[in-house]
């Protein structure tokens, strides 16, 4: 399907619109900057196509919903046409575009076949996120082919994630080993924990009066026994502060006297006791490692004891390992033997069919009358000479006759004689040929020169305003950007400001008019006795009296007495309307004065417009312009800008062709001489000269060469003539003698004389697979023997390695007793190793042992020469023990004279021990006794209560505000609903899983290769041939992956490619779907949206020409930016639709 035309008639902010898409163009390139309507326009093929959405339409802020209308013209594959419109509404929203009668619904069927809204946006529709969002799907997933390619030909993302997602949300469920993070089996606890309340949670009275009754119990129990330990711990206090002190005075005098047993050691000092307790200390550890060496020592030597190791099996393990080696073919012999015996059967029976073939009644006789090979050679040999001699005849004729041919030819075409030879004017030319690609480069850049200048010129008369002379124009003649940007700003506030006082002026205007009305039309009705009248009329009354008084005069004066009454009447009778008709008077007053100041106010606003509009101008004063709006202006200076960027590559081009240009000039020159020589046309250009002095070489050359070839091919051809009969007469002897030998040795391998060439040949051929058979015969024969020798010897060889170290199993097949020896070496291996071990460890221990006996040594001298310095009588045995005891004596003390202090309340010894000795210790012992034994108990029945009051305060909580046998039951049936739910919603993701992985898999195996194919071919195309195409693999778990293959056979892993490539990659997935898609369907055309917003302008060249070669499909390109249409238009000149939206 293509597009002819799109008509945006009532849609956006379009009015009116179409767009006409060349038939022939390779691509279509929409352009507008932005806000000027290419998202309306991309929309517009989606709601033409597939209807307007029934709500948000999202493009009626123009025009209202209800009277949005689009059109096109449409020609599918096979020429047919169709014009429509559609429009904002819900049944016969498809019109014929020239009647407007309603049609089909199904009247774009054959256009678009069974694409519906989303498969056609995201199939046919292609913009920058898209293409990034499919690159980095392509790197998440590891290139695995599958994805890619249903990625690509859907325009779906993420298919892999949202597999792997719904069998982790089913896991979650579901699976067969429980766990409390599945909800099935938490819905399951919930189940089984709600029929236990259900049966639990009933309550009766009895249950209830019993609670409360253990209740009361309990606190009468506990106000008892908390008496009780009130007054039993008063007791215990007062005994226990006497005993206390009794206590501290004998701990005291103990201490002291122990303190007092220490005198013979008075003057040995703390510190040598804790030196003689380290000594001691070190001595005695090493001892106990003395000790406990001796024991490990005598250990390993009961396990070496112990160990028992078949030398004379380990002795034999090579014959054994040897033996185990050939228990392999040992097996296979076994196997292969019958084998073998087959074949060789069948062999004998294909060499009696040959027999038979030859015409020997046995095996027998083929093998006796059977030439050796050497006469075999010898007669084939003889066979095929005869043929080449036959064959060699034959073509040394036709040769012959071709000769004689040729030379009659040749004979009767004449050569050119009298030619020049032409090297020494081409090695002149030679010489100027790496000056002649200036010439080349001029030609260019004379052409690119004057496209550039010519597209220059037409850009800046595209300019509005026109830039008429672009090359003399001056970058700083450009006013500042800031300056126009403050311009545009200034001149917007003042029109803004004078739209504001025209509206205000305007309402002036028409309250003003509106009260001239009111008034014209109550002087209509009749004069109005105003204030003003009635005072003039009185006024005039008055004046008419004193004439009166005067001149006596009564007439006028009645008059105008009676004028005034009147006035003053009519005010009177019509109060109302002179009051609304003095109102608007007022009115009428307060609007002109306001009128008369909007005026003034407007034209000083008016005048600050037109000078923000002067010195807007002002800015361009050094330009011969008149400069248009200050926003078009702007970008009217961006394009300048640009403009000027490429006049000065301009102007460098034009520097180098000045410098080609002088050294053309000496090339010309010597062009003109070889050009004389030749006899060439001087006049030409240096360009045309030299193309036509190398042409003219060429000719020379050729005829040069034509006139030699001709005379050597006569010359070639009488020798040839020559030779050919000397040939013919040696070929036919040889041929003779050839036959001879033939015959004399067909008696030698045994063929009848008559026997000719075929059937000598037929001979041969039989006896070709004679000798291939008759070594497969002995081969066999000779296997079969082997294997039986094989088996034979294996056999014997273990049976006698059995009987000499194991009788044990020598009645056991060949092959157990093998593996048997071999596990019996290997155990017996095992322990040879741990003797080896054993001795080494012995040998290390006996060095340890040696060594802490010495340190042992070491240790008992330095105790002896602490002895020594010690005072007469001091025994160095146990003195460390009791200087610690001193030590901790004299502690002790000091601590029990601190608690005395702290308790005694200030009394002194002597007075606590007298009182002390009042006191029957006795009996104050057993009370404190009695008195600590009834608390313990106490205690206990307190612990004792407090639990059995918690338990009856959870089991009224639990009474109180637990659930009734109701909620439970309803509890216990959400869950069974619960559950249902869950494996349903499992099923259905299982379900759904295997689904998406079906049909990725499907899809990889029906469409991979010709997909791929066509992907490597535009991939080639968009990277400019840095890559050779697309290969695809098995990565991990067998999956198959894709990887790009660059020149040299290198292939490169979807993660190993940059960002930009992996872009480039998806399109070219997605371009050749859309390609496989158009070779079986009605295509739609491939809408892409800026997809080149992050490439460079080699790559988007390559983006456009890849675009441009899709086969079968039309392919529109919206796009912002204008260098996209400058690229478009190089790389494909008139193949390119190049269409502007203007805003």
């Amino acid at each position: 399907m293509r597009f002819l035309s799109l008509d945006l008639i009532r849609y956006g902010h379009f009015t009116d619109r179409s767009i006409t898409f060349r038939p022939d163009a390779a691509l279509h390139v929409v352009y507008g900057p932005n806000e000027a309507g290419k998202s309306s326009a991309l929309a517009a093929f989606s709601d033409l196509l597939f209807g307007f959405p029934d709500r948000n339409v999202g493009y009626d802020f123009l025009h209202p919903a209800r009277d949005l209308r689009l059109g096109a013209r449409l020609r599918t594959h096979g020429g047919t046409e169709l014009a429509f419109r559609r429009r904002k509404g819900r049944s016969n929203t498809l019109l014929d575009a020239a009647s407007e009668t309603a049609l089909n619904d199904d009247a774009l069927s054959g256009f678009i076949g069974g694409l519906d809204r989303t498969v056609f946006e995201r199939a046919f529709g292609l913009d920058s996120l898209r293409l990034r969002a499919g690159a980095d799907e392509m790197l998440a997933d590891g290139g695995e082919i599958g994805q890619m390619l249903f990625s690509a030909a859907s325009g779906l993302t993420g298919l892999r994630a949202a597999s792997e997602a719904l069998a982790a949300e089913a896991d979650g469920i579901y699976a067969p080993r429980r766990s409390q993070t599945r909800s099935f089996y938490q819905a399951l606890d919930r189940h089984d924990e709600a029929r236990r309340a259900e049966r639990d949670s009933q309550l009766n009275a009895s249950d209830w009066t019993a609670l409360l009754k253990e209740e009361r119990e309990i606190g009468q129990e506990f106000a008892v026994v908390e008496e009780r330990q009130l007054q039993r711990a008063r007791r215990i206090g007062e005994l226990e502060r006497l005993q206390r002190l009794r206590g501290l005075l004998g701990e005291i005098d103990e201490h002291s006297a122990a303190v007092a047993a220490f005198g013979d050691i008075e003057a040995v000092d703390d510190s040598v006791g804790e030196a003689l307790a380290a000594l001691e200390d070190r001595h005695a550890r090493l001892a106990e490692q003395i000790e406990e060496k001796k024991a490990r020592q005598a250990v390993g030597e009961r396990e070496l004891e112990a160990l028992e190791v078949d030398d004379a099996l380990l002795a034999r393990r090579a014959e054994i390992a040897r033996l185990q080696r050939e228990s392999g073919l040992y097996e296979q012999a076994l196997e292969s033997l019958p084998r073998r015996r087959h074949e060789l059967r069948d062999v004998e029976s294909r060499l009696r069919n040959a027999a038979v073939q030859l015409g020997f009644d046995s095996l027998n006789a083929l093998e006796k009358t059977f030439p050796n090979s050497i006469l075999r050679s010898e007669f084939q040999a003889i066979v095929e000479q005869l043929k080449e001699h036959g064959r060699a005849r034959r073509a040394a004729e036709g040769a012959l006759s071709e000769n004689r041919e040729t030379l009659a030819r040749l004979e009767q075409q004449h050569g050119e004689s009298h030619l020049r030879d032409p090297a020494p004017l081409r090695k002149s030319y030679e010489a100027l040929r790496d000056d002649l690609a200036g010439i080349k480069e001029a030609e260019t850049l004379e052409t690119e020169i004057v496209g550039k200048e010519r597209m220059l010129f037409e850009q800046a008369a595209g300019l509005r305003p026109a830039v008429t002379d672009i090359l003399s124009l001056r970058g700083g003649d450009l006013p500042d950007e800031a300056a126009l940007k403050t311009a545009r700003d200034e001149i917007a506030s003042a029109k803004s400001m004078l739209a504001d006082c025209d509206s205000a002026l305007a309402k002036t205007d028409e309250e003003c008019a509106r009260l001239e009305a009111l008034l014209a039309e109550d002087r209509r009705a009749g004069p109005v006795p105003t204030r003003a009248a009635i005072d003039a009329a009185r006024a005039q009354r008055d004046v008419l009296f004193e004439t009166l008084s005067e001149e006596r005069g009564t007439g006028a004066y009645a008059d105008a007495v009676r004028a005034a009454d009147r006035l003053a009447d009519n005010a009177l009778d019509d109060a109302e309307r002179v009051a609304r008709h003095a109102d608007n008077l007022r009115r009428l007053e307060r609007g002109t004065a306001e009128r008369q100041h909007g005026v003034e106010k407007r034209e000083a606003v008016l005048l600050a417009l037109e000078k923000a509009q002067a010195d807007y101008e002002a800015l361009f004063s050094g330009l011969d312009i008149v400069p248009a709006a200050p926003e078009a202006m702007i970008e009217w200076r961006r394009r300048v800008e640009a403009l000027l960027e490429a006049r000065t590559a301009l102007l460098s081009l034009k520097d180098r062709k000045a410098v080609l240009d002088r050294n053309n000039a000496a090339l010309g020159d010597a062009l003109v001489k070889l050009a004389e020589n030749l006899g060439t046309d001087v006049s030409l250009p240096p360009g045309a000269l030299a193309r036509d002095i190398n042409a003219a070489l060429d000719r020379l050359g050729e005829r040069w060469a034509a006139a030699r070839e001709h005379a050597g091919a006569m010359n070639a051809a009488r020798q040839a003539i020559e030779k050919g009969q000397e040939q013919l007469s040696f070929l036919l002897a040889e041929e003779e003698r050839a036959a001879a030998r033939f015959a004399a040795s067909l008696a030698g391998v045994g063929l009848p004389e008559e026997t000719g060439l075929a059937g000598a040949q037929a001979a041969l051929a039989l006896w070709a697979d004679l000798p291939s058979h008759l070594a497969a015969r002995t081969r066999l024969s000779q296997e079969v023997e082997a294997d039986g020798a094989r088996i034979a010897a294996f056999e014997a060889d273990a049976l006698q390695l059995a009987e000499a170290v194991a009788m044990d199993i020598a009645g056991e097949p060949a092959s157990r007793i093998v593996k048997h020896l071999a596990e019996r070496a290997a155990d017996h291996g095992e322990r040879a190793v741990k003797r080896t071990t054993l001795n080494e460890s012995a040998e290390r221990l006996r060095l340890d042992l040696e060594a802490d006996m010495l340190e042992r040594e070491r240790v008992g001298s330095r105790m002896a020469a602490i002895a020594a310095t010690l005072p007469e009588g001091v025994a160095v045995d146990g003195l460390s023990a009791r200087l610690q005891q001193r030590a901790a004596s004299r502690q002790a003390m000091a601590e029990a004279q601190n608690r005395f202090s702290g308790i005694s309340d200030g009394a002194s010894v002597e007075d606590i021990r007298a009182l002390a000795e009042t006191l029957d210790e006795v009996d104050c012992r057993q009370e404190l006794a009695h008195l600590k034994a009834d608390a313990g108990e106490d205690a206990a029945e307190i612990e004792a209560l407090r639990e059995r009051r918690m338990a009856l305060r959870h089991r009224k909580q639990a009474l109180e505000t637990g659930p009734g046998s109701e909620a439970a039951a309803f509890d216990r049936a959400s869950a069974e609903a619960e559950a249902q739910a869950l494996a349903r919603q499992w099923v259905v993701l299982k379900l759904a899983g295997r689904l998406l992985d079906g049909a990725l898999e499907r899809y990889r195996e029906s469409r991979a290769d010709p997909i791929l194919a066509a992907a490597g071919r535009h991939f080639r195309t968009l990277t400019r041939a840095s890559y050779d195409g697309l290969s695809q693999a098995y990565g991990e778990h067998d999956a198959l992956v894709l990887s790009a293959v660059r020149h040299g056979g290198d292939e490169i892993r979807v993660e190993g490619l940059s960002d930009g490539t992996r872009d480039q990659l998806y399109l070219a997935l997605r371009l050749a779907f859309l390609e496989d898609y158009a070779s079986r369907n009605e295509p739609a055309p491939l809408i892409v949206d800026d997809i080149f917003q992050t490439f460079d302008d080699a790559r988007s060249a390559a983006g456009v020409n890849a675009l441009a070669g899709l086969e079968g499909l039309q392919t529109i390109l919206f796009t912002h930016e204008a260098s996209m249409v400058d690229i478009a238009r190089t790389e494909l000149g008139d193949a390119v639709d190049i269409i502007s939206l203007e805003r």
